[in-house]
């Protein structure tokens, strides 16, 4: 939010020195920041959204007045001079929903009127454009007190205002040109025949604003937070009017709103008023409650003894009502004003004292504790291990949110039913508990392409949540995705992709680490976010415990990637720390290689061959690589061809050609005879 200076020293004018107001507001955490705007002093605030209160000019002036130990003097309209009876029937659906519907009818006011220089440029400074005097009366209303209105052209309005629930699929054209579908889940105002606007958000084109506006509805509304909260996202359309609704605002301005902006359509373009219509649930409206505000716990939780004179004087400035709790011995109870929905219980106000005495004067301690000396932990060493194999081979760690969209969920293609929803989310985007860990580094990736960062590896330590039955269910995975060219860019040599088998290969390495390659096989699978024939189901002995693949052309396409990027995920439970580490002495004979070229069908396993040679025991077999796999419809359409180094190597003594050829021999009958395969020349 903006505000010029000017206005600021409109109503308070002992503001002198801007900078040393932007540092106490600052230091009072109500960040800000002085810009310059056609040579005019501008204050840009970044709010918290706990702070719905200081989203206007009155909000920011009571913050002012509290932080310099001054009263705010409390301006009051003076009720509008009536001139019609014209009013039309509210009905409010559910009153929970909008506690407070205020209306009032003004009519045959000057529509020639265009918006004073005065109001255009503070609503310039202010971050906003100039529409019409109207529309810009009511955003200035809304800027200086902190309650959205909405005008609606009077002749568009049949009989009765309805506030409701949207029906489903119900259709809307709104104020930018552009129709949205509703459901149940949104609030719209309507009259008997038609949809008006969408509560707190934006109102129809057919009811709006025109040069031929004369007369017209005015509307000031409470609605309930959580009924507007992420609707606007859903809908992709935002609104000043959203941004306040979302956060909340004062239940109890809207007829101070009504009779301002009254005022000022009166005092530039004339027109005849008639009385306040309203529709009001007190026992919906939102109150705060009185809260115990202990002495000692003030003193306890800030380390500091504050006079118990300066925190009434403090909690007085800030408009709380107190009452001395057990004659004042123990504390007070403590009521925050209307617009401070924001403080809920003791914490809340002890923050407020803090923050108002200042935190500067709150002395800094060190805090002297005896601390031990612990090996680490066996979960931190085995965390550790696994980041940095992972680095080695390039790898960057990256941490995201738990918290994602329906979409980046069903991403995965998995069943939204597994789902785990969030009860009360921040926003559409962070609304469900994310089921893989794959969509994250999917963003992760767009997000770095999208910044000339063409090669990128990144793997994640994290947890993913399902649901079963309506019971909750967390696993702690790793996983990474590969993407870009296999080596750094250098001369002499042709850039290569990464592919599956370098990803399998850094795969195998952490196994080995963990000492369970020997129970690990790849085995092919159909999975819906991987490509079918470049993935695989990775499983330790008979249990499946992660996936391996290229995403599938069709998500890449749909992600605009020029190509595939390999993708991983494995169980974090099924790695464990070998605590029984045996060290192998080293090898001082020479080894002797023979390699083996192999035609076999497209769809069978090298895994099975290479434990097939492993099954015939011999020991002066040390290793089986696999260095060449080549397809060719020359060779045929349904056969491949694998090559194998096998390497021989003994512990005691230099092998002889007789020895390696007797043992080539043995390999050789096993793969003719009982694999029936066929080896090449």
């Amino acid at each position: 939010m903006k505000l010029p200076v000017e206005w600021l020293k409109e109503h308070n004018k002992k503001i002198t020195d801007v900078d040393n107001l932007i540092n106490k507001l600052t230091l009072a955490g109500i960040e800000c920041k002085l810009i310059d705007h056609n040579k005019k002093q501008v204050i840009d605030f970044s709010l918290t959204p706990n702070r719905a209160d200081c989203f206007s000019l009155q909000g920011i002036l009571q913050e002012i007045a509290a932080i310099d130990n001054k009263n705010l003097k409390q301006s009051k309209n003076k009720p509008s001079e009536i001139h019609h009876n014209q009013t039309f029937p509210i009905e409010i659906e559910s009153s929970q929903d909008c506690p407070v519907f205020i209306t009032r009818v003004i009519k045959d006011f000057d529509n020639k009127m265009s918006s004073p220089s005065w109001l255009k440029d503070r609503l310039e400074l202010s971050g906003f454009k100039s529409v019409n005097l109207v529309v810009d009366i009511a955003n200035y209303v809304m800027l200086e007190t902190g309650q959205p209105l909405h005008t609606y052209d009077l002749d568009s309005i049949n009989s009765k205002i309805v506030v409701r629930r949207a029906k489903h699929k119900e259709s809307i054209k709104i104020l930018d040109g552009s129709s949205k579908v509703l459901n149940k889940d949104f609030l719209v105002i309507a009259d008997k025949d038609q949809t008006l606007g969408i509560a707190g958000i934006m109102g129809s084109e057919e009811s709006g604003i025109s040069e031929a506006t004369t007369s017209i509805l005015l509307e000031s509304a409470y609605f309930n937070f959580e009924t507007i909260m992420g609707k606007s996202r859903l809908l992709n359309l935002y609104s000043e009017a959203s941004l306040r609704f979302e956060r909340g605002v004062d239940p109890n301005i809207q007829s101070q709103a009504v009779e301002r902006f009254t005022e000022l359509l009166n005092h530039e373009a004339g027109g005849s008023n008639g009385p306040i219509k309203q529709a009001v649930s007190e026992k919906n409206k939102p109150k705060n409650s009185f809260i115990f505000l202990r002495k000692n716990h003030i003193r306890r939780t800030l380390g500091v003894t504050i006079p118990n004179k300066a925190i009434v004087n403090i909690l007085k400035r800030l408009n709380m009502e107190l009452q001395e709790k057990d004659f004042g011995y123990e504390g007070w109870s403590v009521k925050a004003p209307s617009y401070r929905f924001d403080l809920q219980d003791e914490c809340d106000l002890i923050e407020e004292i803090a923050r108002i005495y200042g935190y500067e004067k709150i002395p800094e301690s060190t805090e002297k504790q005896n601390i031990s000396l612990q090996l680490t932990s066996s979960r931190a060493e085995k965390r550790h291990e696994i980041s940095n194999l992972l680095c080695n081979f390039g790898y960057s760690e990256v941490v995201n949110y738990s918290f994602v969209s329906p979409a980046m969920n069903l991403l995965s293609k998995k069943s939204y039913s597994d789902a785990l929803d969030i009860q009360n989310p921040l926003s559409i985007e962070m609304s469900v508990m994310r089921n893989s860990l794959w969509p994250g580094l999917i963003t992760n990736l767009s997000y770095n392409l999208k910044r000339q960062q063409n090669d990128i590896r990144l793997f994640e330590i994290g947890k993913i949540f399902s649901s079963h039955k309506k019971i909750p269910d967390e696993k702690l995975v790793i996983s990474g995705l590969a993407y870009g060219n296999r080596h750094i860019e250098q001369w002499g040599e042709t850039p290569t992709s990464i592919d599956f088998y370098d990803v399998k290969g850094h795969l195998e390495d952490l196994f080995n680490q963990f000492k369970v390659i020997q129970n690990i096989s790849f085995k092919t699978i159909k999975h819906n976010m991987l490509c079918p024939g470049k993935s695989a189901r990775i499983q330790l002995k008979n249990k499946t415990i992660g996936f391996v693949g290229e995403l599938s052309p069709e998500l890449s396409n749909e992600l605009k990637l020029d190509s595939s990027p390999v993708m991983f995920e494995v169980d974090y439970d099924a790695l464990e720390i070998n605590k029984n580490i045996s060290h192998s002495s080293f090898k001082y004979f020479p080894y002797s290689r023979r390699d083996l070229s192999i035609l076999m069908d497209i769809n069978m396993e090298i895994k099975s061959i290479i434990k097939m040679i492993e099954a015939l025991k011999i020991k002066d077999l040390s290793n089986i690589i696999i260095f060449d796999s080549y397809m060719d419809d020359k060779i045929s359409t349904d056969k491949k061809s694998i090559a194998l180094g096998l390497i021989f190597q003994s512990k005691s003594r230099t092998l002889k050609d007789d020895e390696i050829d007797e043992y080539m021999l043995k390999i050789n009958q096993l793969i003719l005879k009982e694999m029936n395969l066929i080896i090449r020349q």
